[in-house]
């Protein structure tokens, strides 16, 4: 079946709302979250104030709706490269990516993963990334299982929503008021990680992970834990 194509209407509401988000993108990285106003994102978009409520509420849901599709593309990124290692490592290397992404922007990220539990799902296309991640997730658990790695009865629909719980868990230690060190966030998650799996496993297999993975397809080296610069002689941060 032939998809139908677009009416001008559409092509219209498509080309505002991309221009919506570069002028939003552009306006936070230069002067910050707080101090973009939604009439400076407006004049950058060439378009009325009012008709930037129509695709964002607040500026909050713009950035989120900003951050969204960004991690959408480095989740399929890392899923398209996983490597054949242990659930461990294959979960290191999605939370790891996606790690990547917010250590670009903290600032952002900060506002980001604030926002995040709160923001309207079906506005944004929130609750279809987190079944994207989660579903990812849970097929990477059942084919742990198939090898042996994790009990048979493990629920894998329930484990992926834990391991991801732990990870937004260190996320928002590390972007918080009183915020963790890279270092530490990197070592909680890990360690949380390994003692989740190590108590649902049928054996141990020995995790050649003992980092974050930093490095992505298409996203080039974005950064790197302190525990993978001294793993790799490289000092830390």
């Amino acid at each position: 079946m032939l998809n139908a194509v677009p009416t001008r209407v559409e092509r219209g509401k498509r080309d505002k709302l991309e221009r919506i988000k570069r002028a939003a993108r552009k306006l936070f990285g230069r002067k910050g979250f707080e101090a973009t106003t939604t009439r400076e994102i407006a004049a950058a978009a060439d378009i009325g104030a009012g008709t930037l409520f129509l695709y964002a509420g607040t500026k909050e849901d713009l950035l989120v709706l900003i951050f969204r599709e960004e991690i959408g593309r480095v989740v399929n990124d890392a899923f398209a490269t996983m490597p054949r290692r242990p659930l461990l490592d294959q979960v290191l290397h999605l939370f790891g990516a996606m790690i990547a992404l917010h250590e670009r922007d903290r600032g952002l990220a900060r506002v980001f993963v604030r926002e995040l539990p709160f923001v309207a799902d079906r506005r944004h296309g929130v609750a279809e990334m987190m079944t994207t991640i989660l579903a990812g997730i849970a097929v990477l658990i059942e084919n742990a299982k198939e090898r042996g790695e994790l009990r048979p009865d493990v629920p894998a629909t329930h484990l992926a929503n834990s391991l991801f719980g732990l990870y937004f868990f260190q996320l928002q230690r590390w972007l918080g008021g009183d915020p963790i060190s890279s270092e530490q966030r990197d070592d909680g998650l890990l360690a949380a990680l390994k003692l989740q799996l190590e108590g649902l496993g049928n054996r141990r297999p020995k995790s050649r992970s003992s980092k974050i993975p930093y490095r992505v397809r298409g996203l080039g080296r974005l950064g790197e834990s302190p525990i993978s610069a001294k793993l790799n002689g490289r000092g830390g941060r």
